[in-house]
C-alpha cells in the first residue's frame, strides 16, 4: 500500500467532517441571484464571484529530503455580487517526525476576504479595474507547516492583454507572528503578478496560469529576509460545473509555513503539487 493511500485513508473521516461543513455554508448560493450557467464559469479568472468546493491530494518535498503527504479541502463562498470568502484547510503526514504519534496531523489553514471594488469584464486590452483583500494564514500542528501566522492586506488591479492573455498585480501588506501569535516577526512587503492564458483550442474549460510571487521583510526577527515562489497551474473542464486543477510550486529563499524563531527546524518546503477537483454551485 502506498504512503499517500495510508494517508487519504486515515484522513477520511476528519476531511469528511469538514467537507460536510463546508458543504452546509456553500450549498445555496452564488454570488448572483441565479445559480452559474455552467458554459459561463470562468476559474481562470480570480476575480470573479462563485460559490464552490473542491478537494484532492498534495505532496511536499522539503530540502533536507523529508516531504509530506496530505488531504486539502478549499472553498469559495459567494457572499454578493462583489464579495466572497475563500478558505482551504489540509490534514496530512510529514515523513520526518521522530515522536510516535506526532507524524500526522492538521496542516496549515488559510481564510481570504474578497471585495470587489470596479470590474470591466468586457476590455480585452487594456486595464479592467480593481479589488481589495485581507488574507490570513494559520500555522499547522503538523511539522513543516507549524512556524508562522502570516496576514496580509492590499489590492489587485487586472488587465487584460488580448482576448487571449489576462494579467492580475496583486500587492500586498504582509505581518508575520510565530504560531499562536507568541511574538511578532515582522512586516513584508509583497508583490505577486498572476499572468493567465486562456486557449481556444484544447480542451473545454482549458487554462494555464503563471504565478510568481515575493515578499521582502523590513522590519522585526525577518528583516532582511525573503520569501519567493513560482506557481504553475493546468485546469480545465470535466462537467460544465465540475473542473479539475493540477498545480506545481516551486519556493525559494524563506519558508513561512516552517521557519520558527525559537529553532530553525531545518525545513525549507523546495516544491509541491496538488491535484485537486471542484464543483460549483
Amino acid at each position: 500500500m502506498s504512503r499517500i493511500t495510508r494517508v487519504l485513508r486515515k484522513t477520511t473521516v476528519s476531511s469528511a467532517g469538514l467537507t460536510l461543513a463546508l458543504l452546509a455554508v456553500s450549498n445555496p448560493l452564488h454570488a448572483t441571484d441565479d445559480k452559474p450557467q455552467g458554459e459561463n464559469i470562468d476559474a481562470s479568472d480570480p476575480t470573479k464571484i462563485y460559490t464552490y468546493l473542491g478537494a484532492g491530494p498534495k505532496y511536499t518535498d522539503y530540502t533536507n529530503g523529508e516531504h509530506m503527504t496530505e488531504l486539502r479541502v478549499a472553498g469559495n463562498l459567494g457572499l454578493s455580487k462583489k464579495d466572497m470568502i475563500f478558505f482551504n484547510a489540509g490534514y496530512g503526514e510529514h515523513s520526518g517526525n521522530k515522536v510516535p504519534g506526532s507524524n500526522s496531523g492538521f496542516t496549515n489553514a488559510r481564510a481570504r476576504w474578497f471585495h470587489l471594488l470596479e470590474m470591466d469584464y468586457a476590455v480585452t486590452s487594456g486595464y479592467r479595474g480593481w479589488a481589495t483583500q485581507i488574507d490570513l494564514q494559520l500555522a499547522g500542528e503538523l511539522k513543516g507547516t507549524d512556524g508562522q501566522n502570516v496576514l496580509s492586506f492590499g489590492a489587485l488591479p487586472a488587465f487584460g492583454i488580448n482576448r487571449q492573455w489576462s494579467l492580475y498585480l496583486p500587492m500586498n501588506v504582509v505581518n508575520s507572528w510565530d504560531k499562536k501569535f507568541g511574538s511578532y516577526n515582522g512586516l513584508g512587503l509583497n508583490i505577486s503578478p498572476l499572468l493567465v492564458y486562456s486557449p481556444d483550442n484544447w480542451w473545454d474549460g482549458a487554462y494555464v496560469q503563471f504565478w510568481g510571487g515575493y515578499t521582502r521583510f523590513v522590519s522585526g526577527n525577518l528583516s532582511g529576509e525573503g520569501a519567493g515562489h513560482l506557481d504553475i497551474t493546468v485546469a480545465g473542464k470535466i462537467t460544465p460545473t465540475l473542473t479539475w486543477t493540477l498545480l506545481g510550486q516551486k519556493n525559494v529563499d524563506a519558508d513561512l509555513l516552517s521557519y520558527r524563531r525559537d529553532a530553525n527546524s531545518g525545513l525549507k518546503n523546495d516544491w509541491n503539487a496538488f491535484l485537486y477537483l471542484t464543483t460549483y454551485f
